[in-house]
């Protein structure tokens, strides 16, 4: 028991030590994203293939959270600043909501009380999430204009943001 004791704070240490780089961008260029079928929180029909083919041609921001996660209303703030600033730019922002149907009420009231417009594309059953392979909450996701996922991000601190921002300008600067 006595060696348990021991062994446990150093497993936390040694976990720390991975944490930015669990957490933190990451390049993942030249993997196509897998396409899905959904709805959005109003009941609209929305195709993401569709979308990333259609004629705006824009940087796709795909963004998964949950009412009961604090660092999501954190992150979909950051998002709804990235969407109003680079929106002239080609960046679109959508949020994915994995929550069930029956807390859609408390999404869009969540969604209210943080003042984020973004649409909402609803991910109940996880099939989106799955494909993604989403680890936790907040995850984010920028897709370039020929379907290629370009940044995955995990979680919300400013070390996080910063650095989904400086890759998100870069890959605004490549021709779409």
């Amino acid at each position: 028991m006595r060696h348990f004791k021991i062994l446990i704070p150093i497993i936390i240490i040694i976990s720390f030590a991975f944490l930015p780089s669990a957490c933190g961008p990451a390049k993942v260029g030249g993997q196509k994203v897998p396409d899905f079928l959904t709805s959005t929180l109003d009941g609209t029909s929305f195709a993401l293939m569709d979308w990333l083919q259609g004629p705006d041609n824009k940087v796709l921001i795909l963004t998964f959270f949950a009412n009961g996660c604090e660092l999501c209303g954190e992150d979909l703030k950051f998002l709804q600043r990235l969407q109003d600033q680079y929106a002239d730019q080609g960046v679109r922002v959508f949020c994915v909501f994995t929550g069930s149907l029956s807390n859609i009420k408390a999404a869009k009231k969540y969604l209210e009380g943080l003042k984020i417009n973004l649409p909402v594309l609803m991910d109940n059953k996880r099939v989106i999430t799955k494909r993604y392979n989403v680890a936790g909450f907040p995850s984010t996701y920028a897709i370039d204009r020929e379907g290629f996922l370009r940044i995955r991000s995990l979680g919300c601190s400013e070390e996080v943001k910063t650095n989904f921002e400086s890759k998100l300008k870069n890959l605004l600067t490549i021709p779409g």
